[in-house]
């Protein structure tokens, strides 16, 4: 039995002909001169970074005395962040808080906290009119309890500080929704709580209440703020205001 011959025409040897010749060239150029054409317009790139560098005429021994320079004012700049979150920090305990494993006892906390805030209330005689605190006790979402907990001890720490100044009642109280703030990287630099707040006070103790917020371990952000006359003569100015709990990284 023999096997047919395919003949091919000319035309079509030179097209397929063609066609190999093309499809060589095309990867040649794809897989090797592309790839070297890349490689140098990034060296040129460099190159032309390096010569604009104030650095390429600098000693290896200089070279290395501003590499110290540059850390050292890394090192400074990360302890004045540190300081400056210290002494920023709304709540005491913050590295705890930052590295907490919380638990599903979020309601317990909070009945324990209202009935807390409610009997400190009346033994000061300081009307605390939201008894539940503005916050809702159900939770759907287990990834929430952080974020519920956070928002709970901002609006704890905010009632105990007007309740220590001596308001005269705390008319409103409502966390918000938190705020995360990043650096340029996409680090995340501190997570704001922001609590509304009203309250009415007499004006012996606004200038307490005032000058309580910027204490350690007590500081709030001032979001805004409004001052408007009272609606009753023991307590002549009523405060509104969005007032933060900062929590740092």
């Amino acid at each position: 039995m023999t096997v047919p011959r395919l003949h091919l025409s000319e035309r079509t040897q030179v097209t397929l002909i063609l066609v190999v010749a093309l499809g060589g060239i095309f990867s040649i150029w794809y897989f090797l001169l592309l790839p070297q054409h890349q490689m140098t317009a990034e060296t040129d790139a460099l190159r032309r970074q390096l010569d604009n560098s104030p650095f390429r005429h600098q000693s290896p021994n200089a070279l290395r005395k501003a590499i110290e320079v540059e850390r050292a004012s890394l090192a400074k700049l990360d302890q004045d962040w540190a300081q400056t979150a210290e002494r920023l920090a709304t709540f005491a305990n913050q590295a705890v808080l930052r590295r907490a494993e919380w638990r599903i006892d979020y309601k317990q906390d909070l009945f324990l906290t209202r009935r807390r805030l409610v009997e400190k209330s009346d033994a000061l005689g300081i009307q605390l009119v939201p008894t539940d605190l503005g916050i809702d006790d159900a939770i759907t979402d287990r990834d929430r309890i952080r974020e519920r907990t956070l928002q709970l001890k901002a609006v704890e720490k905010l009632a105990d500080l007007t309740l220590d100044r001596r308001i005269e009642r705390l008319v409103s109280i409502l966390p918000l929704p938190p705020v995360t703030h990043k650096a340029p990287d996409g680090r995340i630099c501190f997570d704001e709580y922001p609590v509304r707040v009203e309250c009415d006070v007499s004006f012996d103790n606004l200038y307490a209440l005032f000058q309580a917020v910027f204490e350690e371990n007590r500081v709030f952000a001032f979001r805004s703020i409004r001052i408007a006359a009272g609606h009753k003569p023991d307590a002549p100015v009523r405060i509104n205001a969005i007032m933060s709990a900062l929590v740092f990284e």
